[in-house]
């Protein structure tokens, strides 16, 4: 063995060196697939569980005027650009949303009594009576959609779903503009 040529052993070292290399881009390109597909499988189950809400609540409202006044059941007399926020909609989509349960007598619109240039979005008597008919039946077709999930496997996932939201919330988590050396 002492007999073998000093370039040998430096063959040797950068076949490993090598083979270290393609073992770790292999893993890195795995580690990608595995984020996409936990992206994908994210996507489906939000798809499948708001297109089977959005079925079995269609006799009593749309999703979209479920979510406004369930929004408006949390913290009633909201301004539209509270509830645009809140509810992930365009100013414009929620201005036609509000005009229609107005026109239905679900909600209405006050002058906010501070500054007249803002009004506030108001559930009637009629809107809270619809709220309350509907929230029950939308939380035991949440849990009938979660059933396949023990209690430990869906308080797991709840939390992790909080982290990653509020990871993504986050102005210096992973993935922000700022950690990537942006202002």
């Amino acid at each position: 063995m002492s007999g073998a040529p000093a370039s040998g052993g430096a063959t040797s070292a950068a076949s490993a060196a090598n083979q270290t290399a393609v073992k770790s881009a292999e893993a890195g390109a795995q580690a990608l697939r595995n984020d996409v597909s936990l992206w994908v499988r994210l996507l489906e189950s939000h798809n499948r569980m708001l297109g089977e809400i959005r079925r079995r609540l269609s006799d009593a409202a749309t999703m979209p005027r479920f979510d406004l006044l369930a929004n408006l059941e949390r913290e009633d007399g909201q301004t539209l650009a509270a509830l645009s926020r809140r509810m992930l909609v365009t100013a414009g989509n929620l201005t036609g949303l509000v005009d229609r349960a107005e026109r239905d007598g679900v909600v209405e619109r006050r002058a906010d009594p501070r500054d007249r240039r803002l009004s506030r979005v108001f559930l009637t008597a009629k809107g809270r009576d619809l709220i309350a008919e509907i929230l029950p039946l939308h939380a035991a077709h949440v849990a009938e959609l979660l059933a396949g999930l023990d209690a430990t496997e869906r308080r797991d996932l709840r939390r992790l779903l909080g982290r990653l939201r509020d990871s993504l919330a986050s102005d210096t988590g992973p993935g922000s503009s700022r950690t990537k050396g942006n202002p």
